[in-house]
């Protein structure tokens, strides 16, 4: 039974309804009725609180070594390279969404992720889901994502771009708290002075460098 609470504190949302139920359950003698009654509870309440589901997986083989991958029912919500699975899982319950691993769900993105890393695609056709960021941030990642394969832009351009060109920093910063990296290509932005500039909040970061040779670009 301390098993199968500690499970559902990590699975489900908090409600007063929920822990009613479960306490009831567990005072009780643990007969069918309780354990019907409990479950129900459960239901109600994921249906009640949870929002959409949001699924996830880890990739474990790709050249810049495993990856969380999630998606949502509009197109993918992130790729993060260093994340526990808790902190991936608290990020998409911020968004409102019920993280639910899946590799399954996942199957898909993950494949083309991984393929694109190894070098055997041209472009990672994939939608993504930026309703979450502010205007700005989703207009800098859009037109971030324009930027083809084998080229670069600097920051400066990207803040001309949207008709902001004293945006350069503003533009850094939607760039290093870009969720969707490799499929929205931040690596492909760099510094006006011809350096490399950051990657993920990191100076000079040797996962921008190998996504830029792999696709032809060196620094």
């Amino acid at each position: 039974m301390a098993n199968y609470n500690n499970w559902l504190e990590h699975h489900t949302p908090a409600s007063n309804a929920l822990e009613q139920a479960l306490d009831a359950a567990y005072t009780a003698r643990p007969n069918a009725t309780a354990t019907q009654r409990a479950q129900a509870a459960v239901r109600r309440s994921l249906a009640a609180q949870a929002g959409a589901p949001m699924y996830y997986d880890r990739v474990q083989d790709t050249p810049l070594g495993p990856l969380w991958i999630a998606v949502g029912e509009h197109g993918l919500l992130a790729i993060e390279y260093e994340s526990s699975e808790d902190s991936l899982r608290a990020y998409l319950r911020k968004l409102g969404g019920q993280p639910l691993r899946s590799a399954a769900q996942v199957a898909a993105a993950a494949e083309q992720v991984r393929l694109y890393l190894l070098g055997d695609t041209q472009a990672v056709d994939l939608p993504v889901d930026l309703s979450h960021l502010t205007p700005f941030q989703q207009r800098v990642l859009q037109e971030t994502r324009r930027v083809p394969r084998g080229q670069v832009r600097t920051y400066m351009q990207i803040a001309t771009r949207l008709g902001q060109p004293k945006a350069v920093r503003a533009v850094g910063q939607a760039l290093r708290r870009n969720p969707i990296p490799i499929v929205v290509p931040c690596h492909r932005v760099v510094a006006s002075d011809g350096t490399l500039g950051g990657y993920g909040g990191k100076m000079r970061d040797a996962r921008k460098l190998s996504l830029l040779k792999l696709e032809g670009v060196s620094f």
